[in-house]
């Protein structure tokens, strides 16, 4: 026996109930459920599609699909980072980094300048965070009104407009200057290093919200012929 697209349909459904919502997930999750019904019939023919599929699903454990969605997140995550990491490398590479060691020193020689460093450092910071925010905000308005028009959720959509976190770790350099700085006005080489900071930070916000959403449209494109790109 083989699976019909109505059997498919129904995997896609079965997914969902089991609290599988992203749709790229699901058609990984429905491929390898068919393929198992087909090798369960190879063997069993007389089965019935509902009993071949409970029979598929129980090889998941008692967590189910659970596991698997945590995986992928974690794959997906890790794979949003590598390309993250690739892009940011060829900054620090000929002729990109030209251009990169001439915005850190520029901006370590305003930052010197200024008898009153925590304006630009406080300004630095609120035009990142604001760039950031503003990136996740216009995103999940795309996505939100995308899957009201399709039905269809995607986790890659989602890992993409989340940027992993940055939010977070970008106040901690500042937090940790406005702690010494009193101490230290004249301190060059913690100078340098928020200057390094502020300007490598900018290009990872770059990279996040001009080259990556490109290349994992171009990913999703190619292996899901029904994906909509957002952006």
């Amino acid at each position: 026996m083989k699976i019909t697209k109505t059997h498919i349909d129904q995997l896609y459904t079965f997914t969902e109930k089991h609290y599988v919502e992203w749709y790229d997930l699901q058609t990984e999750l429905v491929d390898h459920l068919a393929n198992d019904i087909e090798q369960i019939w190879s063997e069993n023919p007389k089965l019935s599609f509902e009993d071949a599929r409970d029979n598929s699903f129980k090889k998941f454990g008692i967590i189910g699909f659970s596991s698997v969605v945590e995986k992928r997140q974690k794959a997906l995550n890790k794979k949003y980072w590598l390309l993250i990491l690739k892009e940011f490398k060829l900054f620090f590479s000929l002729p990109k980094i030209l251009l990169t060691a001439f915005l850190i020193v520029s901006y370590f020689s305003i930052l010197n300048f200024l008898e009153n460093k925590n304006i630009l450092i406080s300004a630095s910071l609120t035009v990142l965070v604001l760039i950031q925010f503003l990136f996740i905000y216009k995103t999940f308005k795309k996505i939100r009104k995308k899957q009201k028009a399709t039905n269809k959720k995607w986790l890659s959509e989602n890992i993409m407009a989340t940027f992993g976190g940055l939010g977070f770790f970008v106040t901690i350099p500042f937090q940790i200057y406005q702690t010494i700085s009193y101490s230290l006005p004249n301190n060059y080489w913690l100078l340098w290093t928020l200057s390094i900071f502020v300007i490598s930070y900018s290009i990872v916000l770059y990279i996040a919200i001009k080259i990556i959403p490109n290349k994992m449209t171009e990913y999703m494109v190619k292996n899901y012929p029904e994906y909509q790109p957002i952006l």
